[in-house]
């Protein structure tokens, strides 16, 4: 291997690791770690996980320290049969999910990658790394805990590059990277930033399609269409064991089909006013060149402004939400790529004409479309029509792909920029149509700003002043955000045109391109991240300190109720109390449909009128918004007989019937189960007793007597028997649980004294989807090996990391070779 080249790309992964590093400085250097509550919360959830994780060596796969119960595996993942899960940890630097120095690293490290097989000078590849890691859109989700999506983003540049080997016609290795990457980012577990990585994907195919047409190379594009499909099989059935159990969980929830013919609108997907609930506005879309366009986040602040020295310093920390004026219902940071970025973005849409234009430019563009959410007519659309769209909420989020597809194409347009072979003039051409719309932007944006935010009329309506200030300091920033990023633009374009007039060398113009590009997103970085707001790893990781209402509780010595607090907020935004307590409340993304809607209908007001409700849940205490503790006296406890069965209709009837159902005495069931659950016509006994005697997430036990056949009702989350949950009586397999009550689980169940009742979650889609998992990642590995040991057999040589054309040596003429080539001494023969 040539190590001059070889030297390049070494220099190029020490400078992305250093940038990185620096700019995450107390992370990286001192152990500190930002405070992201996403992930506290997520901590919380798994508490009860962990607990048993520890004790046991395994992660149970239920939990019920939230919602009343939920699969434990979509709160911490126990699949371990995927063996690229050592490569992710590789790639990832043996950190966990707090190191955000070396996630970013990556996402910029992939990038780098990935711009250098599609053929950039290194130099130019740094500074489309670089655009792509060090932004405020990184910067946002990671301050607030959004781990997984950041692992998401920054694995997506390597299945690119493996496409790109692939559409090279080096089917086993760039088949074998695409696999290899798809497992990966699928592995980091969050799916909305893979379904919108693919789309990208399809877009590459879409375009590439269209070149093989006109090139007339159809059966390559068709070989390596194939060979992608296969490599998508294999990355996705590798993590059979996550992906399968929650296909399964997600028809149980609110992405699913409810029963309520109210909900029917909404099909199997999310209710559409949840999904577009952050959407980005169109005009909005202004601060991706100009920040302050809609008056920053709630992440900033304001230090500098009028507002923030002129309230009382005690409300200086409540005042940063009040200057974004968009369209969203908050945000933590503006959105910003950059305005030698976007320029450059522009004149690689001009300047190049290929696929790749195609590819990144209908790609980014339908990214931002789709950020849009509600404010873009398609989006309705797509809603009814494009494959699994309705089951992802925050459609902000394709901002981050969008800005990838923004960055590649700059650096390709910066490269096209330093090809020799074309015109001048077509440079010049693309220069300055690229300066004139971004200039015309900034102009824009000084324009269209000055909306009003979310809480202008209320504070304008207590506090006057306050709110002149605010709408004095809002026009400031916008004006100078403006000017900032129209004098970035002129500067980048002067630059350039020395460049092209022959006055300026392409090696010294990219580099310097280049800090300019980064010192730009750094200082708009630094408006949200600094370094005092980094905390020890052990204050972030520390659990929140026990309250007086937890202490209390706590002094009951049966463990197994559970505990609706209100005191830290709702029940569907509330994971604190996991962290104590087996908790009604929760923090997740994807919760039980039945459980959101019975908190809709019976716990969102007036619960005092529904304390039978949190006590068929064994809600056993509450906890007021004040942190007044008190005990529920409608407590059910963990099982129970009841005297009469009511026979309904369908879902509507049921959830109806808990408005005057006493779920002591009386449960409800339809129709469609009561069939299955046979003669609910029973003697109820008096004196029959039911109760739990051995807890574990995974397998609770039971022990009951009675003289005549019994319904016992459970205060177990329903979750269907034939997605995991078995039981089994006196050790012999027995007939499954019913759904009672709209969300419980109830039983038939036969005389006898002190029987052994047991419910075990052994849900076939995770160990079955182990052993598949462990195929398809060996396959996939063996198939990467493959690839590599073919590419080192052949000796191919790295390409050629030097691609400005004015710092390429000029390649000898013949007649120069012949000249210069050294004479062969003559070869004596023998006499």
């Amino acid at each position: 291997m040539n190590f001059r080249k070889f030297s390049f790309h070494l220099a190029a992964i020490v400078a992305l690791l250093a940038l990185s590093a620096l700019f995450f400085a107390p992370n990286a250097f001192q152990g500190k770690v930002l405070p992201q509550p996403d992930n506290d919360k997520a901590v919380g959830m798994q508490t009860e996980i962990q607990e048993y994780l520890k004790k046991d060596g395994t992660a149970p796969l239920w939990t019920n320290s939230a919602f009343a119960g939920m699969p434990g595996y979509q709160i911490y993942s126990a699949a371990s049969g995927n063996f690229t899960g050592p490569v992710f940890n590789a790639l990832f630097l043996w950190t966990d999910y707090t190191a955000v120095w070396a996630q970013v690293f990556l996402a910029m490290l992939l990038t780098y990658w990935c711009l250098i097989t599609l053929r950039t000078d290194w130099r130019v590849a740094l500074f489309g790394a670089m655009a792509y890691g060090i932004s405020t859109y990184n910067v946002d989700i990671l301050e607030a805990g959004h781990s997984t999506k950041m692992m998401a983003l920054a694995l997506a540049p390597g299945i690119f590059a493996g496409l790109t080997l692939l559409l090279r016609r080096q089917w086993l290795l760039g088949g074998g990277l695409t696999a290899l990457f798809i497992a990966l980012q699928v592995y980091a577990n969050h799916v909305q930033i893979t379904y919108y990585t693919l789309i990208l994907a399809g877009f590459y195919f879409l375009a590439q399609l269209f070149a093989a047409v006109r090139e007339h190379a159809i059966a390559d594009w068709a070989k390596a269409a194939a060979i992608a499909a296969l490599a998508l099989g294999l990355g996705f059935g590798a993590n059979t064991s996550r992906l399968w159990p929650t296909y399964e969980y997600s028809q149980e929830t609110i992405r699913g089909k409810s029963e309520l013919t109210q909900k029917s609108a909404k099909g199997t997907g999310l209710d559409k006013d949840y999904l577009f609930g952050w959407s980005y506005g169109i005009s909005e879309s202004l601060t991706l060149l100009v920040p302050h366009f809609a008056g920053g986040g709630a992440g900033e602040r304001f230090e500098d402004t009028q507002l923030y020295k002129n309230v009382q310093p005690q409300l200086r920390g409540q005042i940063s939400g009040l200057f974004y004026n968009g369209e969203q219902p908050f945000v933590g940071t503006a959105i910003y790529f950059g305005a030698a970025l976007l320029f450059l973005f522009f004149v690689g849409a001009f300047l190049l004409n290929n696929a790749l234009r195609w590819w990144l430019l209908s790609g980014s563009l339908f990214m931002l479309s789709l950020a849009w959410g509600k404010n873009f007519f398609l989006n309705d659309i797509w809603y009814t029509t494009l494959p699994f769209f309705n089951k992802f909420r925050a459609v902000s989020m394709a901002l981050g792909p969008a800005h990838w597809c923004v960055a590649v194409l700059a650096a390709l347009g910066l490269q096209k920029l330093m090809d020799s072979s074309l015109p001048v003039e077509q440079r010049r051409r693309a220069v300055l149509l690229g300066g004139g719309i971004t200039a015309l932007l900034c102009l824009a944006a000084l324009v269209l700003g000055g909306n009003g935010g979310q809480n202008d009329a209320m504070l304008a309506q207590q506090n006057p002043d306050l709110f002149r200030l605010l709408e004095e300091d809002r026009a400031d920033m916008l004006r100078s955000d403006a000017l900032r990023s129209l004098a970035i633009v002129a500067l980048t374009f002067g630059l350039i045109w020395l460049y092209l007039r022959g006055a300026l060398k392409a090696a010294v113009l990219v580099p310097v391109i280049a800090l300019i590009a980064l010192a730009d997103n750094w200082s708009v970085c630094t408006r949200t991240i600094s370094a005092d707001k980094y905390v020890t790893a052990s204050a972030a990781s520390a659990p929140p300190e026990l309250s007086a209402a937890d202490r209390s509780i706590k002094q009951d010595t049966d463990p197994f109720y559970r505990v609706l607090d209100l005191s830290r907020g709702s029940i569907t935004g509330n994971a604190i109390t996991s962290y104590y307590h087996k908790s009604i409340s929760g923090y997740h993304a994807a919760k039980i449909q039945r459980f959101q809607e019975v908190v809709d209908t019976f716990l969102s007001s007036s619960l005092g009128e529904n304390l039978h409700v949190i006590g068929m849940l064994n809600g056993k205490y509450l906890v007021s918004q004040q942190g007044e503790v008190m005990p529920n006296p409608k407590a059910l406890g963990n099982a129970w007989f009841v005297k009469y069965v009511r026979v309904v209709p369908d879902g509507n009837a049921e959830i109806g019937a808990l408005h005057t159902l006493n779920p002591a005495e009386e449960a409800v069931i339809q129709q469609n189960f009561a069939v299955a659950a046979g003669d609910l016509n029973i003697r109820w006994d008096s004196s029959a007793t039911i109760r739990l005697t051995s807890y574990h997430p995974d397998n609770m036990a039971y022990e009951y007597s009675a003289a005549g056949d019994q319904i016992a009702v459970f205060s177990e989350i329903y979750y269907p028997p034939a997605k995991g949950w078995k039981c089994y009586l006196n050790g012999n397999p027995a007939p499954d649980f019913f759904k009672v009550n709209y969300l419980l689980r109830g039983m038939r169940l036969p005389a006898g004294q002190n029987m052994k009742l047991e419910m075990r979650f052994e849900p076939r889609s995770f160990y079955l989807g182990e052993q598949i998992s462990m195929a398809a990642s060996g396959i996939l590995l063996l198939a990467l090996l493959l690839g590599l040991f073919f590419w080192f057999r052949k000796k191919e040589e790295l390409p050629d990391p030097v691609l400005l054309s004015d710092v390429q040596p000029t390649p000898k003429s013949p007649a120069e070779k012949e000249k210069k080539a050294p004479v062969a001494p003559a070869k004596r023969g023998k006499k």
